[in-house]
C-alpha cells in the first residue's frame, strides 16, 4: 500500500500497486506500508488476516501477502465496501491454489476489514454485486491499533510534494521536476531523455537495461500535467492524471452533467473499467497510455472515435492541437528528442443527437489486454434521426489503432440485416486484409461483432430495439459469487482432532510475510549469485562461446560451463539423458549452456546475456504431427490390452472413428524455481535449500555431479510457493548447476529464475494427439476401443513414460470397455522436456475419455450422460490395468448425488428453451466422473519415514519426508499426531523437511503424500505410546507433561523413529506385464457445469459447478475442500485459458501473467458448491481419508464439454448438425468462430489469402517486396509503399 497527502483535499489518500513496477524514485514522499506492517504473530494479526486464516483462504501462501494488502488498501480507503468492490480489487491478485472462493469468502463475510462480522453463515448467500455491507453499528468496534498512522513528517513538509529532486545512481539519474519550465530545460540538456508520465514500464525497463537514456524525467508532480476540468463542452484531462484519479472524477462528474453528457462519461468509464486493474489505474497515466505505440490500449481507440484532441507544448511555443486521428497515430509526434511534451487531453462533451459506445473482448476478463477494443461515434440528424456523421475506430488488428468512417448508408432505426452484415464485414475486411496480426479472421470477425453489438446499443438508446436480439448486449460476466461447501465430521464431540476443518500450520505466519521461502532467507556476506546462459537457438551445433564481455563487468566472478562438473553432467528418472550443460550441441532454446557468477542478482543476470555463443542451425521438430513424420520419438513406447480388440472391432454392430487433441499446460506455480547452496568448510560438506519437491532426486543427483557420497550432501525447505509437479525433476537442473558453482569457489551460491525463464524453458504438460476407433451397440454399450496416442516428450525422457502409462490409465476408466487397446508413443521434439504435472497424464486422459463418450453419443443421437451411467464400472468388474476387481467403488452414488445437487433434470429443460429463445447467447451443461487410483504403482516407492521427538514440557518436534507446498500436508501430519498422543494440537510443530532427519525420501506428488508420511508419523507415536504405556497404568490420572517427565526419569526414550509402507497391496504392479494391483485404491468424484457463451465474441462464462468427492473419512474437510476447489479451477484453466504456443523458431511466446491467463476470479463458477459424500465406508488409508490433490482437476473437462453443447447449440441455428471438434483450450476465439454463423464464414477465407501472402512474403527479399505488391493487385494486398 502506498499513501500519500493530497493537499487538494487535506486528507491521506492510499492506493494499492505491484512493487515490481515502481521505482523507489517514484515513491518520494509517499509511505509505503508492506504486509508486515499491517499485524504480526507477536503483536496480534489484523482482523483481514485472521479472517483469511479461519476461512483456509490460503494454500501454499505465496499469493496471500498480496491479498492482504489489496484488501487492507480497500478497507483503508472504504470502510463501507460492496461484495462489487472486493471482488472488483481482487481481480488483480492471482492464486493458482485455492480457486478463489475461500479468499473471497474471508474478505465477504469475515470481517474483511475489522469490522466483527464473523459470525455470519458460510454456506450458499446470496449476495449480490452492490450489496452494501452494513457497517456503520460495528464501525466503532473496530481495533485501529493495527492500522498504520501516516507519518507526520510527509504531511507537515511541504518540499515533498512541491520541490523538484534529483536522484543519481550507478548508471541512471532519475529527475521528477514539478512545473512544464522545468521539463523542458531537462529535455533541452538530456534530448534522450526518457519521459515517464506513470510506472507501468519503466520499472521493468530499469531492472533489465532497456532505457537508451541514462537519465529518465518524471513528470508526475507536475502541476500543468495534473490537471482535471469539465465543462458543457469538453472534458480536459492533463497527460500525468492517473486511471484511478480519472475514473473518481468523471463519477463525480456524474452527478451534475446532462443527460447526452452523461452518456458519454458512461461510454468513457465503461473504458476505464476493464482497462489493466486497480493495481495498474492506480499508477498508469492517460499520457503514457496514448503516447505508446501497443496497437491494443483501450483508451486509445476511445478517444480516437470519441474525437479527441491533444494538446502538445514545447519550450518555444505555448499550445499545438491535434486531432487524435489516424494520421497522427501513423506518424506520431512527442519522440525522444523533439522537444515537445503532451501536456493535456480534451475530450468533447456529447449533444442531443451525438452517442458513443466503447467494447473489448480480452482472453481473460479482469486482468488482460484487448484482443480487440472498438470506440464507436455516430450522430444523428435530430428531427429523422438520418446519420450524418460515424467514426469507429478498432484497437489491436493493424499496428495502430484505425478509425473507419465510410460504412455507407445505414439506418438505425431498422433491424440488422444478413445484407447489412456482409456489407459491414465487406468494409472492416477490406481496411484489414494486409494486416500483420495473429488470429486475423478472429479479429475481423470480433470487429464485425462489436459494430453490431454497437448498432444494438444505439437501437436500444432509441428506444427501437428488438426484443430478439436484446441478449447480445447481455453482459458475460460472473459476479455477485455464491458458494456452499458441504461436509460431515466424523467426530462430532470435537475429542479427536483429526476430520476437523484446522487451518494450515504455517497460516498465520504467512498472512503476516513472516513465512519464509527459499528466496526469504537472509543473504550472507560472501554470497554469489547466478544467472544462467540460455541458447538461443531449437537445435544447433555449438561453434564458440566468449565469455569475455561478461567477465570484464565489474562484479562479475566467473563463468562456468560443462568443464567444471567434477563428476557425471548426465541425470534422468529413467534414463539419464538429460544434460546439466550443453555440450557442443543445444537441443532447445532456453537450454542452458553456462553460467555467470556476480555479485548481485541484477548484475548476473545482465552478464548471462552478454555471453558471446556462435551456432550452426540444425533441422527442428516442435509438435506431434512433425515428430511424427519425421520418427522423432523416444524409444519407450508402451501398449495396454486386454481382449481381442480386432475381433471385438469387426463383430461389433457400430463403430466410430475419430481424432483428439489437447493442449499443453505451464505449472504457473507462484514462487519461481530458486536455491540456496552454502558449502561447509570441512569435508567437502553442502547444505541445500531448494524449492524443490524431490529432496532425494536433488541429493543423489548432487553428489554425481560432485563426485562426493551422499551423507555429504542435506537438501532441505521449508515450504514451496506452488509446486504441481513442476519443481521434481526440474529442481534438479538449478540446485545442479549452484551446486557445482558452491563447490568451486566454496562460497554460497544463489539462483533464482526469473519469471519469464521460468515459464518458457521449464517442463510442462504433455500436449497429446489420439487417434481412436470404438465399438459399441445401438444403446450405447460400448464394446471396444482402440486408440493411438502420441505425447509431445519434449528433448529428453524425463518422467514421460509414466505419464503415457498414466494418460491410458484414465482413458480405461471409469468406463467399462472389455475389449481394449492404446498404444503409447513419445515424441521427441526440440523443446522444454515436459515432466510431471498434476494430474500426470490424467487429465489428458479423462479429457479424450469423455470426449469419445460424447462423440459416441452424438452419433447415436443420445444423451451422453445416458452412456456414461449404463457403461460404468460396477462393484466387482475388473478394470483393465492389472485385470483386478474394484471394491467399494462409489462412483454411481456421487453421480447421483450431484445430479440432485445440481437439479440436472430441470436446469437441462432450462437451457434448452433458453437456447431456443436465446439467438446470441447459448447455454451447455455437462457431467464428469473420476476414478483415480491412489498409490504408486511401483510398489518400492510407497514407504515414508518420520522423526518424532517429544520435550520435556510435553512439547512435541515431528520431521518427515513429505513437503508442504500448499496441500496441508503438514496440518493433517500433525493432526495424526496430536491424535495418537492425545494432546492439543498447539503441542504439535513440524519441521522443515531435511534430508538428514528423514532419509531417502519419496517424491512429495500423487496425492499420496499425507497417506505416507501421516502412516509413518503415527507408527513413531504409537511406538512411543507403547513405551509410555506402563507408566500410564502406574499413574492413570497424570497429565502429558508429567507422563514425560516421568518417562525421562525412568530413562525411557522420548523420541522414535517411524517407518510406513501401506498394506492395501499384496502384490505389486507390473507394468509391462500388466499384472497385479494398480493402487491401494481410488478416489471417485462427479462435476456438473453450466456455462453460458457469447455467440459475438466467444467469451463464456462458468455459471455454476457443482462437485461431489468420495474422500473417504477426511482427515481435514476443509483442506479437502480447498483442494478439490483449487484444482478443479486448474483443471478449467487447461481447457479453456491456459494457451501455449510456439514461433516458427521454437520460442514459447508466453512469458507471465499478462500473456499466460491462469483463471482469475472473475473466471469461477458464478455458483460454486462442493460436497464431500457422507456416511462412506472409508476405503483409504490413515483413518479411512483419501488423497485429494489430483482427482478434481480431471473435472475441468466438464466446462469444456459444457461449451461444446453450446458451441452445439449456436451451430444448430445455422443449420449445423456435425460433431464439431472443439479444441482444447477453447479460448474465445476458438468458441467464436466455433459458433460458423454468416459473420465468420464471410471472414473464413482471409486465413487462405494470409497463407498466400506468408508464402509469397518469405519467397521476397526486402528491396522487392513494394514492387511485388504492386504487380500482384489481384490479391489487394496493400495501397501504397508508404505502408510497406
Amino acid at each position: 500500500m502506498v499513501s500519500h497527502f493530497d493537499r487538494g483535499s487535506n486528507s491521506v489518500r492510499h492506493f494499492s500497486t505491484n512493487a515490481c513496477l515502481v521505482p523507489i524514485c517514484y515513491l518520494h514522499g509517499m509511505a509505503v506500508t508492506t504486509v508486515e506492517g499491517v499485524g504480526s504473530t507477536k503483536n496480534g494479526l489484523h482482523i483481514i488476516q485472521k479472517s483469511l486464516v479461519e476461512s483456509h483462504g490460503l494454500q501454499c501462501g505465496f499469493c496471500t501477502p498480496g491479498m492482504v494488502m489489496t484488501m487492507y488498501t480497500l478497507c483503508r480507503n472504504n470502510p463501507n465496501p460492496t461484495q462489487g468492490d472486493l471482488e472488483r480489487v481482487l481481480e488483480g491478485n492471482l492464486c493458482r491454489c485455492t480457486g478463489y472462493r475461500p479468499i473471497l469468502d474471508a474478505f465477504k463475510k469475515s470481517c474483511p476489514c475489522g469490522l466483527n462480522l464473523c459470525n455470519q453463515e458460510t454456506k450458499t448467500e446470496d449476495v449480490k454485486s452492490d450489496e452494501k455491507i452494513d457497517v456503520d453499528q460495528t464501525l466503532k468496534k473496530k481495533d485501529g491499533t493495527q492500522d498504520v498512522i501516516f507519518p507526520s513528517e510527509l504531511k507537515l513538509n511541504t518540499d515533498y510534494a512541491d520541490k523538484s529532486v534529483l536522484f543519481t545512481g550507478e548508471k541512471y539519474a532519475w529527475a521528477r521536476p514539478i512545473t512544464l519550465a522545468e521539463t523542458f530545460q531537462l529535455m533541452q540538456n538530456y534530448p534522450d531523455a526518457t519521459l515517464v508520465m506513470g510506472c507501468t514500464y519503466i520499472g521493468y525497463q530499469l531492472k533489465n537495461y532497456r532505457l537508451k537514456s541514462d537519465m529518465v524525467i518524471c513528470c508526475t508532480n507536475v502541476k500543468e500535467l495534473n490537471v482535471l476540468k469539465a465543462s458543457d463542452k469538453d472534458l480536459e484531462i492533463g497527460a500525468a492524471v492517473t486511471f484511478s484519479s480519472l475514473e473518481s472524477f468523471l463519477n463525480e462528474t456524474m452527478k451534475s452533467a446532462k443527460e447526452p453528457q452523461q452518456r458519454g462519461i458512461r461510454s468513457m468509464l465503461s473504458a476505464l473499467r476493464w482497462l489493466a486493474i486497480d493495481q495498474v489505474r492506480n499508477i498508469a497515466t492517460i499520457g503514457g497510455h496514448v503516447m505508446s505505440k501497443a496497437p491494443n490500449h483501450d483508451l486509445q481507440t476511445f478517444l480516437m472515435a470519441a474525437g479527441a484532441k491533444l494538446n502538445f507544448q514545447s519550450k518555444d511555443t505555448k499550445s499545438s492541437w491535434y486531432a487524435y486521428d489516424n494520421k497522427f497515430v501513423q506518424n506520431g509526434r512527442g519522440g525522444p528528442g523533439s522537444g515537445e511534451v503532451l501536456v493535456s487531453i480534451s475530450v468533447p462533451m456529447l449533444s442531443e443527437d451525438e452517442y458513443l459506445y466503447f467494447f473489448k473482448q480480452p482472453h481473460r476478463r479482469g486482468m488482460d489486454y484487448a484482443i480487440v477494443n472498438t470506440g464507436a461515434y455516430v450522430k444523428l440528424k435530430s428531427k429523422s434521426r438520418e446519420l450524418e456523421n460515424l467514426r469507429v475506430c478498432f484497437g489491436n488488428i493493424a499496428s495502430h489503432p484505425r478509425v473507419i468512417s465510410n460504412f455507407g448508408t445505414l439506418d438505425f432505426t431498422k433491424q440488422w440485416t444478413d445484407d447489412v452484415i456482409s456489407g459491414i464485414a465487406s468494409i472492416i475486411e477490406n481496411e484489414f486484409k494486409t494486416s500483420e496480426t495473429d488470429h486475423l479472421q478472429y479479429k475481423l470477425t470480433l470487429a464485425t461483432g462489436f459494430f453490431f453489438k454497437f448498432y444494438l446499443r444505439l437501437q436500444e438508446d432509441l428506444k427501437v430495439l428488438n426484443g430478439n436480439d436484446r441478449c447480445a448486449l447481455e453482459d458475460t460476466i460472473n459476479e455477485g459469487f455464491k458458494s456452499g461447501q458441504y461436509y460431515d465430521v466424523p467426530n462430532k464431540e470435537g475429542n479427536i482432532i483429526i476430520h476437523q476443518p484446522t487451518p494450515h500450520t504455517s497460516a498465520q505466519p504467512i498472512t503476516t510475510g513472516e513465512a519464509i521461502f527459499v528466496d526469504d532467507i537472509p543473504e550472507f556476506s560472501n554470497e554469489l549469485f547466478l544467472a544462467h546462459v540460455l541458447s538461443e537457438k531449437a537445435h544447433a551445433k555449438v561453434i564458440s562461446i566468449d565469455p569475455t564481455p561478461a567477465l570484464e563487468l565489474p562484479g562479475v566472478v566467473d563463468y562456468i560451463d560443462h568443464k567444471d562438473v567434477p563428476g557425471h553432467q548426465t541425470y534422468g528418472m529413467m534414463i539419464k539423458d538429460t544434460k546439466l550443460f550443453a555440450d557442443g550441441e543445444v537441443l532447445f532454446i532456453g537450454q542452458t549452456i553456462g553460467a555467470i557468477l556476480a555479485t548481485s542478482r541484477e548484475l548476473a543476470r545482465r552478464a548471462s546475456k552478454m555471453v558471446k555463443v556462435t551456432y550452426e542451425e540444425l533441422p527442428a521438430v516442435f509438435t506431434i504431427d512433425e515428430s511424427i513424420k519425421s520418427s522423432s520419438f523416444i524409444p519407450m513406447p508402451y501398449k495396454l490390452e486386454r481382449g481381442d480388440v480386432d475381433k471385438a472391432l469387426q463383430e461389433a454392430e457400430m463403430t466410430l472413428e475419430g481424432e483428439i487433441e489437447t493442449g499443453s499446460q505451464e505449472h504457473f506455480y507462484l514462487e519461481p524455481h530458486t536455491c540456496l547452496v552454502v558449502p561447509k568448510k570441512e569435508h567437502d560438506e553442502l547444505e541445500i535449500y531448494t524449492s524443490s519437491q524431490a529432496l532425494h532426486e536433488v541429493q543423489a543427483e548432487v553428489s554425481l555431479f560432485l563426485h562426493i557420497p551422499r551423507h555429504k550432501i542435506v537438501t532441505k525447505v521449508k515450504r514451496l510457493g506452488g509446486g504441481f509437479g513442476g519443481k521434481a525433476s526440474d529442481t534438479v537442473h538449478n540446485t545442479g548447476v549452484a551446486a557445482i558453482a558452491a563447490f568451486k569457489h566454496g562460497v554460497p551460491v544463489r539462483s533464482t529464475y526469473d519469471r519469464a525463464r521460468d515459464l518458457r524453458f521449464t517442463g510442462k504438460r504433455h500436449g497429446t494427439k489420439t487417434m481412436y476407433k470404438a465399438g459399441f451397440d445401438k444403446n450405447g454399450k460400448l464394446s471396444v476401443l482402440h486408440a493411438d496416442l502420441y505425447c509431445n516428450a519434449g528433448w529428453a525422457t524425463d518422467s514421460s513414460p509414466f505419464v503415457g502409462v498414466w494418460v491410458i490409465m484414465a482413458m480405461s476408466m471409469p468406463y467399462n470397455f472389455p475389449h481394449f487397446r492404446v498404444n503409447s508413443t513419445l515424441c521427441k521434439t526440440n523443446i522444454p522436456s515436459n515432466g510431471a504435472m498434476r494430474g500426470f497424464g490424467a487429465p489428458q486422459g479423462t479429457f479424450i475419455r469423455e470426449h469419445i463418450i460424447t462423440d459416441i453419443a452424438k452419433y447415436l443421437d443420445m444423451d451422453p450422460q445416458k452412456i456414461r451411467e449404463i457403461n460404468l464400472y460396477k462393484e466387482g468388474e475388473t478394470i483393465v490395468h492389472g485385470n483386478t476387481e474394484i471394491e467399494e467403488i462409489t462412483l454411481s452414488t456421487c453421480m447421483d448425488k450431484v445430479k440432485e445437487q445440481s437439479n440436472f433434470e430441470s436446469v437441462k429443460a432450462e437451457i434448452a428453451e433458453f437456447n431456443r429463445s436465446k439467438k446470441w447467447k447459448k447455454r451447455g451443461m455437462a457431467i464428469c466422473n473420476v476414478m483415480f487410483p491412489m498409490g504408486y504403482p511401483p510398489i518400492v516407492i510407497n514407504q515414508a519415514g518420520a522423526l518424532v521427538l517429544i520435550y520435556l514440557d510435553g512439547s512435541v518436534l515431528v520431521s518427515h519426508g513429505g513437503i508442504d507446498m500448499g496441500q496441508g500436508v503438514h496440518v493433517k501430519c500433525a493432526q495424526v499426531a496430536a491424535t495418537v498422543l492425545n494432546v492439543p494440537l498447539e503441542k504439535i510443530h513440524i519441521a522443515e523437511t531435511s534430508i538428514d532427519k528423514v532419509p531417502n525420501t519419496t517424491e512429495s506428488g500423487g496425492s499420496y503424500v499425507a497417506d505416507l508420511n501421516a502412516g509413518a508419523i503415527k507408527v513413531a507415536c504409537e511406538t512411543i505410546l507403547e513405551r509410555l504405556e506402563p507408566l500410564k497404568k502406574k499413574k492413570p490420572d497424570a497429565t502429558w507433561e508429567e507422563l514425560v517427565s516421568s518417562a525421562y526419569n525412568e530413562r525411557i526414550s522420548l523420541s522414535a523413529a517411524g517407518y510406513y509402507t501401506p498394506t492395501g497391496r499384496k502384490n505389486y504392479h507390473d507394468i509391462m506385464k500388466n499384472i497385479g494391483p494398480l493402487c491401494e485404491y481410488f478416489t471417485y468424484g462427479t462435476a456438473c457445469s453450466q456455462v453460458e457463451i457469447d455467440c459475438l465474441t466467444g467469451e463464456h462464462r462458468l455459471l455454476r459447478t457443482d462437485i461431489v468427492m468420495d474422500v473417504g473419512k477426511s482427515l481435514n474437510p476443509a483442506i479437502d475442500v480447498g483442494q478439490i476447489e483449487g484444482g478443479f479451477m486448474m483443471g478449467c484453466g487447461m481447457v479453456t485459458s491456459e494457451y501455449l504456443s510456439l514461433n516458427q523458431k521454437g520460442f514459447i511466446d508466453q512469458y507471465g501473467p499478462v500473456n499466460y491467463k491462469v483463471p482469475g476470479i472473475r473466471n469461477i463458477p458464478q455458483e460454486f458448491h462442493v460436497s464431500l459424500l457422507k456416511e462412506v465406508k472409508g476405503g483409504g488409508s490413515i483413518y479411512s481419508s483419501k488423497g485429494i490433490g489430483e482427482p478434481p482437476l480431471l473435472l475441468g473437462a466438464c466446462v469444456h464439454l459444457a461449451l461444446k453443447e453450446a458451441i452445439m447449440a449456436a451451430r444448430a441455428d445455422h443449420g449445423l448438425n456435425d460433431n464439431y471438434r472443439l479444441p482444447c483450450p477453447a479460448t474465445p476465439d476458438k468458441i467464436r468462430l466455433a459458433c460458423a454463423d454468416p459473420v465468420s464464414k464471410k471472414h473464413h477465407d482471409i486465413n487462405e489469402i494470409k497463407k498466400i501472402l506468408t508464402t509469397i512474403s518469405s519467397e521476397l527479399t526486402i528491396e522487392n517486396k513494394i514492387e511485388h505488391r504492386r504487380t500482384h493487385s489481384k490479391l489487394e494486398v496493400g495501397p501504397s509503399a508508404q505502408e510497406e
